[in-house]
């Protein structure tokens, strides 16, 4: 293999146990490349006995339904984990209980952990570097301190909305609400970010459950916010002309709408790599350069506002 790769069989080694951080991403590329081709496949409890860990991280996702937005993130999170020479394993908090995390991490000891803030307070985080796990991020509202955090600012993504809606002089917004259940927590935060951005914008908000659209187009909105491009989109032959709308999560299915509709994407398609390599800097023993990972809600212009 390190003949058909072009590097030493030390490099080799070192990219196929994850132990050396100062192999370049092109020969690490090379090294996988040619191990695919020659159809290796590694020994996982051999080569975690060599290097004192395992190569698994896990991505406990938060409860929310796994939607087009969220399963793009986290295809790119773990094509990103998986370049780096890591084996990830998708955790649903939602659907394992209140210990389920913890029960999946005493399983396979992983070496890194990417969850929800609320779910890894610090004395769990502590238990879980005592076995061998050696990097984290969490994903909140606030960043937490001593561990890297993917900021996640679900209140800020209503006044986004909002604020898009009143610089275009929409003073009557209607708000569109989810129906699952197991969104209403979020859709309770959304929504509370665009009352407040209401209130201090002087925009008169109406919100109503999705399914309750006519009765929310009798108070004649000018603009018309919703809580994911999904209900965006359901709504967009009901509304009357002249009606402006935005939704929220930037789904292939906004861009590929007609007309584009204008909705809110969270931060930049880069977001899956630099989690990943804030991982792997920590696993590796190297200085976090970002420990606060911000994805700041941004408007991606449509032709519905």
């Amino acid at each position: 293999m390190a003949a058909a790769a072009g590097v030493s069989r030390a490099t080799v080694s070192y990219v196929l146990n994850g132990v050396d951080a100062r192999v370049s991403d092109e020969t690490r590329e090379r090294v996988l490349k040619a191990a695919r081709t020659l159809g290796y496949t590694p020994n996982a409890m051999a080569s975690a006995l060599r290097a004192g860990r395992t190569s698994v991280v896990i991505f406990a996702l938060p409860n929310w339904p796994l939607g087009p937005a969220l399963g793009e993130f986290l295809s790119g999170c773990v094509t990103e984990l998986d370049r780096l020479g890591y084996t990830p394993l998708v955790h649903f908090v939602h659907a394992s209980g209140p210990d389920g995390l913890q029960k999946a991490c005493d399983r396979v000891r992983p070496v890194g952990v990417v969850a929800p803030s609320g779910d890894l307070p610090p004395e769990r985080i502590e238990a879980l570097r005592g076995n061998g796990t050696h990097g984290f991020v969490l994903m909140g509202r606030d960043p937490v301190p001593g561990v890297p955090t993917f900021i996640l600012d679900q209140n800020r993504v209503g006044a986004v909305a909002i604020e898009h809606l009143a610089e275009r002089g929409h003073q009557r917004v209607l708000a569109l609400t989810p129906l699952d259940p197991q969104l209403g927590d979020l859709g309770e935060v959304r929504l509370a970010g665009a009352q407040e951005a209401a209130e201090r914008l002087g925009v008169t908000l109406t919100h109503v459950p999705a399914d309750e659209l006519q009765r929310g187009l009798e108070v004649e909105p000018t603009g018309v916010y919703a809580f994911n491009d999904e209900l965006a989109l359901g709504a967009l032959d009901a509304l009357p002309d002249g009606v402006a709308l935005i939704g929220t999560d930037d789904s292939p299915a906004a861009r590929l709408s007609h007309p584009r509709l204008t909705t809110i994407r969270f931060g930049g398609q880069d977001n899956p790599a630099r989690i990943a390599s804030t991982l792997h800097a920590q696993i590796a023993g190297e200085t976090i350069q970002e420990p606060v990972i911000n994805s700041t809600p941004t408007v991606v212009q449509g032709e519905t506002t």
